[in-house]
């Protein structure tokens, strides 16, 4: 379909209230739950439930000191178990960890609420 057309359809499926029946699937992916974080002396474990979908491509974990504003991804490669390992962490400092559930459509969830830990 040309460009022209598909953005006719919209309008139109627009008009008619069904842009939201159409295109509601992808609005609805849903962040991982049960965060969970345990310190150690410079490293964390951070633990969640599994996300139940079948568009899931695996997870990112987020990181930050307690005392900052912005998250930064902890991992370099797609997460997909329910448990990973921060490390290099400061010790003795507060972190707050959250995580991000990314799927196969390109989409992703928002944050998870986060779980605190202190390193020793």
């Amino acid at each position: 379909m040309g460009a022209k057309l598909l953005s006719g359809l919209a309008a139109c499926l627009l008009l008619l209230g069904l842009a939201g029946i159409v295109f509601a699937g992808d609005m609805n992916h849903k962040e991982p739950t049960s965060v969970t974080s345990t310190c150690g002396t410079a490293s964390a474990t951070v633990s969640w439930a599994a996300v139940s979908d079948d568009h899931l491509s695996g997870y990112d974990v987020y990181k930050k000191l307690h005392t900052d504003v912005d998250y930064v991804r902890a991992n370099t490669q797609l997460v997909s178990a329910t448990t990973y390992s921060v490390t290099g962490l400061s010790s003795s400092a507060t972190y707050d960890f959250a995580v991000m559930a990314m799927y196969n459509d390109g989409h992703r969830s928002n944050l998870s609420t986060p779980a605190s830990c202190t390193t020793g």
